[in-house]
């Protein structure tokens, strides 16, 4: 049976003032973790101005970067001269065991970055010589690449009133961006076998689940979720003037299982 199958302590909420420091070992660069889950990590990366990154990768996780504040360059391939450009609301797919580095290109303001990463949280770095050795992985024909915030695509599934767009699907990791439309919300649903984190780009949304869905988590901007996999719950944007955007991310894939 359905309620078998889900545990209700997976289902939470981080503010975004309780964000736990993950890594500070590069000056000028700090990895914060958000939602984690048995399959699914989502946390924040701050670069601050003008700063670089070492040559870094993360094993066996697949990962995407979504630009939330700034401007940024991506650096990978021989000798780290293939350059990606990413401004505000474009994301960038680096698959497992990829490596790369790169810089903010703002020398008055921080870059802030949310990244998902599934499985779990992997970040190993290299010297610019360096390779990886042994990774148990081939990644040979899958090459790093950049979803411009103008190209997210509608072909996914959906509840109503708030519509998903696909930025990326990779190998267990499906990421998108949501819309809420005001005092509107989603009916009700679950994403079947899927493990869910998502982050508040915009706006206020409420989460109801429980028996008669007496139970609801409140998320405001900045914040991140988490929701267990066959959670049957309803997302619901409380507010009469301003819409929501949210950021999503799901292991394996965006399944939506409408139940009304």
């Amino acid at each position: 049976m359905l309620e078998n199958k889900i545990d209700n302590s997976k289902l939470g909420i981080t503010k975004k003032d309780e964000l736990q420091v993950l890594d500070t070992s590069q000056e000028n660069i700090t990895w914060r973790s958000g939602a984690v889950g048995e399959k699914i990590w989502m946390g924040s990366l701050t670069v601050a101005p003008s700063a670089e990154s070492n040559v870094q990768h993360h094993a066996q996780s697949n990962t995407v970067h979504y630009v939330l504040n700034g401007q940024a360059s991506f650096f990978y391939g021989k000798g780290y001269k293939k350059v990606i450009e990413l401004n505000e609301g474009d994301f960038i797919y680096i698959p497992s065991y990829q490596p790369y580095m790169y810089q903010n290109n703002k020398d008055a303001t921080p870059l802030q970055i949310i990244t998902t990463m599934a499985p779990s949280y992997q970040l190993e770095y290299l010297n610019k010589d360096e390779s990886i050795i042994n990774s148990g992985n081939d990644n040979s024909q899958e090459e790093i690449s950049i979803v411009k915030s103008s190209d997210l695509m509608d072909s996914t599934s959906q509840t109503k009133n708030m519509p998903r767009k696909t930025a990326v699907q990779a190998p267990n990791l499906w990421v998108g961006r949501v819309t809420g439309e005001t005092a509107m919300d989603s009916g009700t649903h679950h994403h079947g076998e899927a493990e869910t984190a998502g982050f508040i780009i915009s706006g206020t949304t409420e989460l109801l689940y429980g028996e008669e869905y007496e139970d609801y988590e409140k998320y405001n901007q900045g914040d991140f979720l988490r929701v267990p996999a066959y959670l049957p719950h309803i997302e619901r944007n409380p507010s009469k003037t301003e819409p929501i955007e949210f950021l999503t991310a799901r292991n394996p894939k965006n399944v939506v299982v409408n139940i009304d």
